[in-house]
């Protein structure tokens, strides 16, 4: 039973080939997941540094908008 079935697999035929794989599709891949992983890093500094000065921002923004709504009252004298 054994040596029919080492009739039937046959092992060793022939020399084993090496296929080399198309290089230039690999490294357009990889060029494109890194170009999205620079933007998505550039995007999450953005979006870090936003935050991080919204507060300021928005009180320096209140204070100038306050300033020009009552600034002419002041030099007329009204206030």
């Amino acid at each position: 039973m054994a040596e029919e079935m080492a009739e039937e697999i046959l092992y060793g035929q022939g020399i084993a080939t090496v296929v080399e794989p198309s290089m230039p599709m690999v490294d357009a891949i990889v060029e494109d997941v890194r170009y999205k992983g620079q933007l998505l890093a550039r995007e999450t500094k953005l979006s870090s540094g936003v935050l991080a000065t919204v507060s300021m921002g928005f009180a320096i923004g209140f204070v100038l908008a306050i300033v020009m709504m009552l600034g002419p009252f002041a030099f007329i004298g009204g206030l």
